[in-house]
Formats: structure tokens, C-alpha cells, sequence
């Protein structure tokens, strides 16, 4: 392996007209095209699926087209999904700043009208674009092959491995995974840049450097990684001095702190503390053993996956992954075999070994998402391990090209191996992305088929209940319907058995059983568990009162609306419809004057409160008072027909019949 990046010799220069790349370097493009609409090709006919929804089709600022566009720059990466529901602040812990995949959304929005395929299809795209993109990186940095023959050269297998590997079925396959090949792609693009500075020293390419990072970091925050990446590379395979390496850095570090401080500026300062619900902390309750434990455990993970993609899933969320102990042999084997990888990596630095280049690779890329640093929100996804995949996708080619020929002497022979190996993973790779592709069609084909792999984990088995729930909704026929749901509310318990909490699937559990049986006391318990959780959870608040309109026994729904008032005792409805119990149902006027002032100091336009006060008032014998609210109530409502009669009884009862007169003419 050489450890320069050597000049163009004069004589070598291009004439006018000739084209950028040699002929084989065309045919290499031409293949990789090919290669990744082959194997992701079927992605195009998918529907939108999984995180779609918060940043396309069900996103405000998206669906806007461009006229969104300054809500997408200025905003959290959720805010045009969450925005509408009263949720302004950072829908997860630190935040998310990513607008220019979502920009993408919005232009496509505006051209195409939603069209789902048409945003496959520019995946496709951009993924075959980044693989060319690669492939021209580690042709800069392996100028030296044991194989002169491009088809058999480390940049061409190792792009094309790659290209081929299941795990990033999750980024392609997934429309809103468009941010992760965008921000390699910035990548990718940067140190190509660089790479061409160092060579010819045109600051021209520095500039584009400064852009391409930029741009990168605009799509996923994980581009920051490469400030390591590339110093790394230009140290193992080149013979740059180290000042002049770290010269070059000065555009993208200075790209980096432009958009840091406009992340910072959107995302203010708030973005920190501690995550309380275990769907986006999957580490709450666990103890910092055990939270290191089951890092450690999900590092190996990653490890296996990437050398035995399968199976695989889009829900690694508790308990998909449970809580791991250090005395499990699970968590033993990996820690011992990253363990190894770091003692590797520090051992061949100042050899420059290959090995421990793309071991550093690997653990540099996915630090930012590893948990190892700060928390993700989540334990693990395959798509964390996008850019860290080309180091293990390097090294595989690396040892079949540079080993084989040390067992098999023949050189012919041994040429034919390697084509042959390679061929073999490459057919085995494909087979599984292009089965894998096909599970990402929809949400239910998604959810359906994960759920089994991923049993025990609460966002399969609830989302999977939800677009049960819904399609239940749709169904006509009884005995269907029924059906549907008895099956959403299998998944949805199975989720609530795990999360005994979550309100998400809390509320859709409580309306399938309600749905499905009408079961008021379960629906009503698992109410009333949202809101211990979640005072201000508005869904239950929209269905609660067809729930108790069918609750016949006064005394059970005055109990449960005094058990709501104390999770939440600032809500004008609840107090209103314990006034009109205590009142109405239990002639207790004291109560229900009580219930019924604050129901109205909480909602001071509410002119059925007035009257209704105001009857309280007078059943108490206090007519002044009830005079004075049934005056407001008239105030809010001058035409109601009770309101006038209420307030005609009240001056009769006072010794005014003029005025009573007056309001029983006004109610008739």
C-alpha cells in the first residue's frame, strides 16, 4: 500500500475533450447504477412507511410544498408532525436538526403531489450516486492493489459489498433514511475533496470541502464524525505532513461551527435533561451497570449483524433488547471481542495497519449514535451502522485478496476464488435486501412481520394493534369488524404488558375494548392510567363523556371524575360534570357550587356553567347569587329558552313580577 498521493505526471495530462475517467472507472459507474436498481428496485413501488409519517405525509411544513420550507429550517426535525398537538418543544431529548432531507420532501411534495414512488425512486438515486462516490474515495486512498484488474480491485468489490449489504435495507428501503445517505454523501463528497487538495494543492477543492461538509451536516448531525474520519484516512495513506493534514481541516471545522450554532439558535438552549418516558429513554429505571451492560451487548450486536445480516428489524426498542447484566455471556463475548478490535486498532496506528484503520473507521462513525457518549433515545437500529459498514466491507475484500493467495499458489486459480467468494456473498447479500426490501412496502407489511421477530417489544406489537384498531373503524360488516379488533386488542395488550404506561397505546387499547364489547370499566381503567401518567392527555378528555353517558351508577362516575380531578384539577370539563352530579344527581349544592365556580373561574365563557350555578344557587335557597349567575348566563346565551325561564322563576321568587314578565315572554 503506498502512502502518497502522487502527482499527474506532465505527460499524462488529459487533451481537450477527453473524458474525466478512464474507461473501466465508466464501466464501473455503469455497473454500480445497475447493480443498485437491481437489488433495490422493488423498493419503488413501496407505500410510505414507519417514520415517513413524521417527516412526509403526515408532516404540516411538508405537505406545504415549498412554502414550508422556512418552517423546516427554522424548526425541531418534528415539529411539523407534532406542532398541531400543542407539542413545541423538543419532541426528544437534544433535539433533532436535520432540514435538508425534509426540504427534499417538501420540493417533491410540490412537484409530484405526495407521490411516494417518485421519493424511492430519488433514494435509489442518491444511494447509487454515494456508492460511485465511495467507490472514487478508496480509489484515492488504494492506489495499490495485489489485483491490477479493476474488477478485482479492493475499491470496486468493497463498493460493491456495500452496495449489496442487507443491514442498509433500513435507509434505502425507508424514504426518511434519505437523511443518512444524504449526510454520507456530504461525507463522502468531503473527503474526496480533500483528498484532491492534498494531491494538487487547489484551494478550489477546499471550497467545495467547506460545502459538501456543510451540506452533510444539514442532512444528519452523524456527518460531524468525519472530522476524525478524514484526518484519519489522509495519516494511513498518505505521506501528508501532519500540519498540512490538519490544515485542511479548517473549512469543515469552520462549517461545523456555522451549523452549530444555527442548530443551536433553532433547537435554544433546552435541549437537554433527562428523558422520562421509556419510549425514547429505552435505559429509564435500569441502573448504570446494567445501562452499560446492555451497551456493551448492542455493540456486539452490531458486530453480528454486520457479518450475519440476519433477521433483521425495524424495532429495537424495549424490550426488544432487554436489560443486560455483566455476569451474562452475552455481554462477556462482546466486550471481549471490542475489546480486541481497540487493542488492534491501537497496536497497527503507527504501522498503519489496514486493520486498524477500519476498525477506527467503524468506532468512530458509530460513537455519535453508539449510546456510548450521550443517549440516543433508542438501543440500536441498522441504520446506525451505514457509514461504519464500509470498514467491515473494506476489510472483507481486504483478506480474501491479500490472504487467499498465501493458501492457493496458482495465481490464476486464486484470481478465480476471489471472484467466485465474492460472487458468492454478493448473491447471498442481494437475495436478502431484495427479500428484506419487499417487508417495507407498508406499515402493516412492516409491522406485521417484524412483530414476530421483535415479540417483545412495545413499538411492533402497539403499532401493529393501532393499524388494526383503525381498519376495525373502516369495517361495515359487525362480524368482521369485531374480528379485527379482538386482534388489535391481542397486540395492543401484549404492548401494554410491556409498557404497562404507555399512553399511546393506552388510549387505542381502551377504545378497541370499548369498540369491541362495550367494556366501560376497562376502557375507564385504562383511562384513568393514562392520566396518573399524563394529566393533560387531551384524547381521553374527546372520549370520556361517551364512556360515561353509558355508566348508569351516579356514585361510580362521580368517583371516577373525582379521581381525574385529582391528576388534574385545571380542567373546566371535569369540574363542570362533578357540579352537575353533586348538583343534579345528589342535591348536594354545597359541592356543586364549589365544582361549578371554579369550572367557570377556569372557563369564564362556558354560559351553561352560569346557569347551571345559578340553579345551584337557588336550590340552596340564595337567590341574590343565583339571580346574578343566571344574569350572566343571559349575558353568553340571550336567547336560550331555559336560561330566560330560569332567570323569569328567579325575579318572581324575588317579588318582581314585572321582570318576571318580562323573561317568561322572552322564553316563549
Amino acid at each position: 500500500m503506498k502512502k502518497e498521493l502522487k502527482k499527474k505526471p506532465a505527460n499524462q495530462t488529459k487533451k481537450p475533450g477527453s473524458p474525466s475517467f478512464p474507461k473501466e472507472t465508466w464501466y464501473i459507474f455503469g455497473i454500480i447504477i445497475a447493480l443498485t436498481f437491481i437489488i433495490y428496485g422493488n423498493t419503488i413501488s413501496n407505500d410510505y412507511a414507519l417514520d415517513d409519517s413524521y417527516v412526509i405525509n403526515q408532516n404540516d411544513f411538508t405537505q406545504k410544498g415549498i412554502d414550508g420550507i422556512g418552517d423546516i429550517f427554522s424548526k425541531d426535525f418534528f415539529s411539523g408532525r407534532y406542532e398541531k398537538y400543542g407539542k413545541n418543544e423538543n419532541i426528544v431529548v437534544g433535539g433533532r436538526y436535520r432540514p435538508l432531507s425534509v426540504a427534499t420532501f417538501a420540493i417533491e411534495q410540490q412537484l409530484f403531489k405526495g407521490n411516494p414512488h417518485i421519493s424511492h425512486f430519488i433514494n435509489i438515486l442518491l444511494f447509487a450516486f454515494t456508492c460511485i462516490i465511495l467507490f472514487l474515495v478508496l480509489e484515492s486512498l488504494f492506489r495499490s492493489s495485489k489485483y491490477k484488474t479493476w474488477y478485482l480491485s479492493l475499491p470496486f468489490l468493497s463498493t460493491l459489498l456495500f452496495l449489496a449489504h442487507p443491514i442498509h435495507t433500513e435507509v434505502v428501503a425507508n424514504i426518511k433514511g434519505r437523511d443518512e445517505i444524504m449526510s454520507l454523501l456530504g461525507s463522502l463528497l468531503t473527503m474526496l475533496m480533500i483528498l484532491k487538495y492534498l494531491q494538487n494543492n487547489k484551494p478550489k477543492y477546499l471550497f467545495y470541502s467547506f460545502i459538501f461538509f456543510f451540506l452533510g451536516l444539514m442532512s444528519k448531525e452523524n456527518t460531524i464524525t468525519f472530522l476524525a474520519v478524514i484526518p484519519l484516512s489522509v495519516y494511513f495513506f498518505t505521506d501528508t505532513s501532519l500540519k498540512k493534514n490538519l490544515m485542511s481541516l479548517i473549512p469543515i471545522a469552520f462549517a461545523t461551527l456555522i451549523f452549530l450554532v444555527i442548530r443551536q439558535s433553532v433547537l435554544g438552549a433546552n435541549s437537554g435533561g433527562e428523558e422520562k418516558e421509556l419510549m425514547n429513554n429505552p435505559f429509564l429505571g435500569a441502573s448504570f451497570a446494567d445501562k452499560y451492560a446492555t451497551i456493551t451487548y448492542t455493540l456486539g450486536l452490531y458486530i453480528k449483524l454486520l457479518f450475519f445480516p440476519h433477521p433483521l428489524t425495524f424495532d429495537y426498542y424495549p424490550y426488544h433488547i432487554p436489560i443486560m447484566k455483566w455476569t451474562q455471556w452475552q455481554v462477556i463475548l462482546s466486550l471481549l471481542a471490542n475489546a480486541v478490535l481497540v487493542v488492534i486498532a491501537v497496536m497497527g496506528f503507527r504501522k498503519k495497519s489496514i486493520f486498524s484503520y477500519v476498525i477506527l473507521l467503524y468506532f468512530i462513525t458509530l460513537s455519535i449514535a453508539s449510546n456510548v457518549l450521550f443517549p440516543i433515545g433508542v438501543f440500536m437500529n441498522e441504520r446506525f451502522v451505514f457509514a461504519s459498514s464500509i470498514g467491515f466491507c473494506i476489510i472483507v475484500v481486504y483478506f480474501f485478496i491479500h490472504y487467499l493467495p498465501r493458501l492457493i499458489k496458482d495465481d490464476k486459480l486464486n484470481r478465480s476464488m476471489i471472484a467466485a467468494v465474492i460472487l458468492i456473498i454478493m448473491l447471498l447479500y442481494s437475495g436478502k435486501t431484495i427479500s428484506r426490501n419487499q417487508v417495507w412496502k407498508d406499515n402493516k407489511t412492516l409491522f406485521s412481520t417484524d412483530v414476530v421477530t421483535s415479540s417483545n417489544s412495545v413499538k411492533s406489537n402497539s403499532g401493529l394493534g393501532e393499524l388494526l384498531y383503525h381498519e376495525g373503524e373502516k369495517v361495515t360488516d359487525i362480524g368482521k369488524r369485531r374480528e379485527i379488533l379482538k386482534e388489535s386488542i391481542k397486540y395492543l395488550s401484549k404492548a401494554v404488558s410491556i409498557h404497562p404506561y404507555y399512553v399511546n397505546a393506552l388510549i387505542l387499547l381502551a377504545n378497541a375494548h370499548f369498540e369491541y364489547n362495550h367494556s366501560i370499566d376497562t376502557t375507564l381503567m385504562y383511562y384513568l392510567r393514562i392520566l396518573k401518567v399524563s394529566p393533560k392527555f387531551q384524547d381521553v378528555y374527546t372520549n370520556l363523556p361517551v364512556v360515561m353517558k353509558e355508566l348508569p351508577d351516579v356514585n361510580r362516575r362521580i368517583s371516577i371524575y373525582e379521581e381525574i380531578y385529582s391528576y388534574n384539577p385545571n380542567r373546566s370539563d371535569v369540574c363542570y360534570e362533578l357540579g352537575i352530579l353533586y348538583g343534579k344527581e345528589k342535591q348536594d349544592f354545597q359541592k356543586a357550587i364549589f365544582y361549578l365556580d371554579k369550572s367557570i373561574s377556569l372557563n369564564p365563557s362556558n354560559g351553561e356553567a352560569y346557569n347551571d350555578l345559578g340553579m345551584a344557587w337557588g336550590m340552596s335557597g340564595n337567590l341574590q347569587k343565583a339571580l346574578e349567575n343566571f344574569q350572566k348566563a343571559i349575558g353568553y346565551k340571550p336567547n336560550d329558552k331555559q336560561f330566560n325561564y330560569n332567570l323569569a322563576i328567579t325575579y318572581q321568587r324575588l317579588g318582581d313580577p314585572q321582570k318576571a314578565a318580562y323573561y317568561f315572554e322572552r322564553a316563549k
